[in-house]
């Protein structure tokens, strides 16, 4: 065009290295801080919503925060406004303490800013997640079809499980045709199973009411003459059942359904079976706990959380695949602005085409890089000693007279309640002891020292300690008797 003029220069938004390291330098510095400083920090705090809003949230700037005025905006953050999971005292919400070569892997793959949707756009990243997820499943015993994805977690793991079993299993092409070309479809999943399956039934279109909860035993576990009954009574009633959610470590109480046994069902009605193992899926890959296990490599797809049970940072869960082709087949489309003829590249595995995300960041190399820091016997005996001190907590519960285990101490959760010799022993008892550990589990959360959760079992409010953090230690557990019977006497005697 005549007239016309190269655009000047706009450098505003890059820092370039010298700026990456001046910020990095005093990033990393406040990190190590917290870690320096974490065991004597609150684990949680007495915050309200407003106070948290007040410090955290401001309006954006026109112009740039001064780097000393950014700093120390994330000092309140950092110390003031947020809940330590890495605390030792945090033996809440199965929610890992985050390792720190995880963590410095995490900056590295922000860094690196890859796109693992396309091979091209990530080569190595997405040779690293596929490696990753093969060795998960070989662990596992599946065999060497076996791969799957790194997802944000347990959740979506679930999804895309359940998603890829109703394809398969469906009976006709029900991506192409919806739900409407066919019977109604039905899974199964024990009355303990994770809320998440049943969102991942309505996100599915097949509605909430389409998983049947079978109920469990005394141990929590699914039962099998009641998982054949409901499979035999939608068969008459015209259903179409595809899919069984088996349960390996429960949310509440780390029961691990009869997994050879659902197999077994599964084998006779051409079901898929999922393993939900998002959180006790880990302790599976173990060799001391493999055997409360059996029957889990028989699985067609196994979602677990390495954010969980393999501590790395937030987020990262991941799905395992008994033949890695199905995850194409449930999600696999081909656009054409990404076509490529790969015999003439060489290229691989475009994950795009095996999950429901185009853009995906690198999370897989947080957990790679910390299997690679630590080892895998590291790592193993220390998911053996979270199940240890799980153990020796419920021991002292039952040793002591004003507490009371509450369900089947499993993998490393336990719970108890607190009973105050002063309860009623009759009558309002249930509804009074509920209501006093409800409280009593709140003021634990706001002690700072230790940071449990609670449980409902069998009707009973139960405060649960489930550990999965490598810096919890048995004076952990000590300081959690200790301060239940120290704030339960006081709440009783109110």
């Amino acid at each position: 065009m005549p007239g016309a003029q190269d655009p000047a220069p706009v450098r505003d938004l890059d820092w370039g290295p010298e700026g990456a390291r001046a910020f990095g330098r005093e990033v990393v510095d406040l990190w190590a801080e917290l870690l320096e400083r974490l065991p004597e920090l609150p684990a949680g705090r007495r915050l309200t919503v407003e106070q948290v809003r007040a410090a955290v949230t401001r309006p954006v700037p026109s112009e740039p925060t001064p780097p000393d005025e950014l700093l120390a905006y994330l000092r309140t953050l950092v110390f003031e406004n947020s809940t330590y999971m890495g605390h030792p005292g945090f033996v809440a919400y199965i929610s890992g303490a985050g390792t720190i070569p995880g963590a410095a892997a995490d900056l590295l793959a922000a860094g690196l800013n890859q796109n693992v949707g396309g091979w091209r756009l990530s080569p190595a990243a997405t040779e690293i997640e596929l490696h990753l997820t093969r060795w998960f499943g070989a662990r596992l015993g599946l065999p060497d079809t076996a791969a799957g994805m790194i997802t944000s977690g347990g959740s979506m793991a679930g999804f895309m499980g359940i998603k890829a079993a109703r394809d398969d299993r469906a009976g006709w092409d029900i991506r192409q045709d919806g739900l409407a070309a066919g019977p109604p479809l039905t899974l199964y999943a024990s009355a303990e199973v994770h809320d998440v399956n049943a969102r991942a039934a309505d996100m599915l279109g097949l509605g909430a009411g389409a998983l049947r909860l079978v109920p469990v035993d005394r141990d929590r576990r699914m039962r099998l003459d009641a998982l054949r009954e409901a499979v035999a009574k939608d068969l008459r009633e015209g259903h179409r059942p595809f899919c069984v959610v088996a349960t390996a470590g429960t949310v509440a109480t780390g029961a691990i359904d009869p997994l050879d046994g659902i197999a077994d069902v599964c084998a006779e009605h051409g079901l898929w079976l999922h393993v939900d193992g998002a959180y006790g899926g880990v302790a599976a890959l173990t060799d001391a706990l493999r055997p409360r296990f059996a029957g889990i490599e028989r699985a067609d797809s196994v979602a677990l959380d390495p954010h969980k049970w393999l501590y790395t940072p937030h987020s990262g869960g991941a799905i395992v695949v008994r033949d890695f082709a199905r995850l194409h087949d449930a999600f696999g489309l081909e656009p054409s602005y990404t076509h490529e003829d790969k015999a003439v590249t060489g290229r691989g595995v475009d994950f795009y085409s095996h999950g429901p995300q185009f853009s995906r960041g690198f999370h897989a190399l947080k957990v790679w890089v910390s299997l690679l820091a630590h080892g895998w016997d590291a790592y193993q005996r220390r998911i053996v000693h979270d199940c240890e001190l799980a153990a020796y907590l419920d021991r002292r519960v039952a040793e002591h007279p004003e507490l009371e285990p509450v369900g089947r101490q499993g993998l490393s959760i336990a719970c108890f309640r607190y009973v105050p010799p002063s309860a009623p022993s009759r009558g309002e008892r249930e509804s009074y002891l509920n209501d006093l550990n409800e409280r009593l589990m709140t003021e634990l959360q706001w002690s700072g020292r230790v940071f449990p959760s609670n449980a409902v079992v069998d009707g009973r409010y139960a405060i649960r300690c489930c550990i999965v953090n490598y810096r919890t230690e048995a004076e952990d557990m000590d300081a959690l008797i200790e301060l239940t019977v120290g704030i339960g006497r006081r709440l009783a005697s109110a």
